[in-house]
């Protein structure tokens, strides 16, 4: 039974950094369901307080990874309040649509209408697509080294 506990656990973190770049899968649910998984069934003393308000803490980055990431480069290329939220929309929305290609392909789309609607300019409207791309992979990198940080405090506080 531990045996398929473990596997549990370590395919629920695997999948965790997959949902870092398939938007629908949700990253850090899955990392928590395996320390809770842990806690629950495997652990004989738990895990220490100082682990749960770490990753509280942690979790918390990684929520704030996306936003700060959009906010920071979609305004330094010059977007708009219109494109920051067309960037998160076309996120959610178009890998359902489009597929896993939707998931590049749906914010830049969506983001480059409206700036284009908006300045009716080709050059102005690319740079702004350009920089929600930019923010995706940066984010991106951010939440999978976060993400390896929790999971390699699961195994250092067991």
């Amino acid at each position: 039974m531990d045996v398929l506990l473990w596997a549990i656990i370590i395919i629920l973190f695997l999948t965790s950094l997959v949902g870092v770049i398939i938007p629908f899968i949700p990253d850090t649910i899955l990392l928590w369901g395996g320390f809770l998984l842990y806690q629950f069934t495997l652990a004989e003393q738990g895990l220490p307080s100082g682990f749960w308000w770490g990753m509280a803490i942690i979790t918390l980055f990684i929520i704030g990874a996306d936003m700060l990431a959009n906010l920071v480069f979609v305004k330094k290329y010059g977007g708009s309040r219109w494109s920051m939220l067309g960037a998160i929309l076309g996120l959610l929305i178009l890998p359902f649509v489009m597929g896993p290609v939707g998931i590049l392909i749906g914010p830049f789309l969506v983001v480059f209408l409206i700036e284009w609607i908006k300045e009716k300019e080709n050059a102005h409207a690319f740079k702004v697509a350009w920089g929600t791309l930019v923010a995706l992979f940066s984010s991106s990198i951010i939440k999978i080294a976060l993400q390896l940080i929790m999971i390699g405090w699961f195994f250092w506080a067991i």
